[in-house]
């Protein structure tokens, strides 16, 4: 909990020493397909069998700076929902979560050609539980905990996301990401999770 405090305190940081000194902004619309696997010391082999598939679905929005070509910073709220089957004859049959996630991104971009832009980024990534049996105890086994192993997931946790992109003529962006789990999604189990993500994003 510490860990995470400190890296949404320096985010906020980060923030308030974008917004004080950016030239310019620039916004994006994204939605893609995105793919999530647990793992950890103290992960059940269930959950560790079992990726879920989905989609995430938000916008974000580009800081420009004039004197760091290149270099920008990029925060966005996204929407994201994945499922997958269970396994089993009993309900649930299906294994359901969605969230918010809050990406925290540094990026720089480099020109490739007058029409086509790269870039790479990476930063921290808040996720907010908004929905799905995995927060409701007593549906799936979770961990390897004797006494408790069907304990719910945390809707709070925190990853770190890396990636890169790709933009054509200055109207759509083609992203890939991932993002590793860094905080415990049981309390005090070694249990996180991994975000892979492709997509496009349309700029205005």
């Amino acid at each position: 909990m510490k860990k995470i405090f400190a890296i949404l305190f320096a985010a906020a940081a980060l923030c308030v020493s974008v917004n004080a000194s950016a030239q310019s902004t620039e916004w994006r619309a994204g939605i893609g397909y995105a793919s999530v696997s647990f793992n950890g010391d103290d992960c059940s082999s269930y959950l560790k069998e079992h990726s879920l598939s989905g989609f995430y679905i938000g916008i974000s929005k580009e800081f420009y700076f004039s004197t760091m070509a290149g270099l920008t910073f990029e925060p966005g709220v996204f929407f994201n929902y994945h499922s997958g089957k269970s396994g089993y004859n009993t309900d649930p049959k299906f294994i359901k979560m969605s969230y918010l996630s809050v990406p925290l991104n540094i990026k720089y971009s480099f020109e490739a050609s007058p029409e086509f832009l790269l870039g790479i980024y990476t930063g921290p990534v808040l996720n907010i539980g908004t929905g799905g049996n995995v927060y409701s105890k007593d549906k799936f086994i979770t961990n390897t905990d004797i006494a408790d192993p069907m304990h719910k997931l945390t809707q709070m946790g925190i990853q770190w996301g890396f990636g890169a992109t790709a933009a054509i003529s200055e109207a759509i962006q083609i992203r890939v990401g991932y993002a590793l789990g860094l905080s415990r999604l049981v309390k005090e189990r070694d249990v996180h999770n991994n975000t892979f993500t492709v997509g496009v994003a349309f700029m205005f």
